[in-house]
């Protein structure tokens, strides 16, 4: 496929891989594609293409569909290539010898999976591992002392009249004015812990690396300064509080102490190697949830709380309503915080409706399915 010549992107979608390939808002696989075809584009090998992508391997780039038969097709409107990892940051680091995001997280001898075709067995197996890092984080991390914390931007909303219930008199429901007026929009930074239900947010106009990361290195010093030193020897720490158990093998580099694990999307900014780097040396793990698995991101759940206690049937005027009902609706769960227990009565429920829907057969015991409770 290296002889075969791509046909020439148009100037429209030159600017549409442009603007992807610079959102830090984007999901990574799209990121790469949309860079690897901008490379193929400017005359660059699939080699080249591939380690400015950060591909792992030459085939993910093979898988593009730029080719002279699909010349008539809508290239950036396509799938992404599956060939390749959806979350590995080996390609942002370039030659650092630093722990990368996650490249370190894959244990040996899975690797060459990962480069197989398109929804091959290799992106199957690398979903199903990120998964079971996330449901053991989520079961046991916590009683092996390392607390699970899961961060996430939620909106934007908008200052418009927000559906929902809201108090009236009898036979005098609220309404709204007619004209249609937008007071600006606003975003809320979740940092949630599940076991204990605390929730540390910020409401702000807009949410790019250089207002998040800053929040969020600031966030987690002082969630780090409350938690205990570290005094056993990595060796005799539990299973679970030791790097080699989440990476695979034991660290490249010199780290501190594992000491908290963070749990959030798979997003282009989330990658960066700066906030990664930072990460590793303050002794946090982050894991990212897969493509299509957000749900295991249980900040989502809490932000859905929030956001509807305070804008339900609301109206609020201005950015500054929304950030400040937003604000009070965090104070409000803080006051009486609610944890979110991970397999918990519900997933218990659920598991037994299932064995007496299947009769109690054999085949009803092994449930393989990860459920949030």
């Amino acid at each position: 496929m290296q002889q075969e010549r791509l046909r020439p992107l148009t100037v429209a979608e030159r600017r549409a891989l442009a603007t992807i390939r610079q959102a830090s808002s984007e999901r990574v696989d799209r990121v790469r594609r949309a860079t690897a075809l901008l490379a193929v584009a400017g005359g660059q090998s699939f080699g080249a293409a591939a380690r400015a992508a950060g591909f792992r391997t030459v085939a993910a780039v093979t898988y593009l569909d730029l080719v002279a038969e699909h010349a008539g097709k809508d290239a950036p409107s396509r799938g992404a290539p599956a060939g390749g990892r959806d979350d590995d940051s080996a390609g942002a680091p370039g030659g650092r010898q630093f722990v990368p995001a996650d490249a370190d997280l894959v244990p040996d001898g899975h690797g060459a999976a990962q480069a197989q075709g398109r929804g091959g067995a290799g992106s199957r197996s690398e979903d199903r591992r990120k998964k079971g890092a996330i449901d053991r984080a989520y079961r046991g991390a916590e009683a092996a002392g390392v607390p699970v914390w899961c961060q996430d931007e939620a909106g934007p909303y908008q200052a418009i009249p927000q559906p929902g219930t809201s108090w009236a008199p009898l036979g005098r429901p609220a309404r709204q004015p007619h004209e249609y007026v937008r007071g600006g929009t606003a975003k809320l930074l979740t940092l949630f812990r599940p076991a204990t239900g605390e929730v540390r947010a910020k409401g702000v106009t807009h949410a790019p690396n250089a207002v998040l990361h800053p929040w969020l290195r600031a966030e987690l010093t002082r969630v780090l300064a409350t938690l205990p030193t570290p005094t056993l020897p990595e060796a005799e720490r539990p299973p679970l509080a030791r790097w080699a158990s989440w990476l695979g093998h034991e660290p490249t580099e010199p780290l501190p102490p594992l000491r908290l694990i963070l749990i959030w999307d798979n997003l282009a900014g989330h990658l960066s190697w700066s906030i990664v780097r930072w990460l590793y040396r303050q002794g946090v793990l982050p894991l990212y949830t897969p493509l299509s698995g957000s749900w295991l991101n249980l900040a989502e759940s809490v932000q859905r709380i929030i956001v509807r206690r305070a804008l339900d049937g609301q109206h609020p005027q201005t950015r500054d309503d929304l950030i400040a009902w937003l604000d009070d609706a965090v104070v409000g769960w803080n006051a009486a915080p609610t944890p979110f227990v991970w397999h918990g009565k519900r997933s218990e429920r659920r598991q037994r409706a299932r064995q007496r829907r299947l009769g109690a057969a054999p085949a009803s015991q092994a449930d393989l399915q990860l459920y949030a409770a």
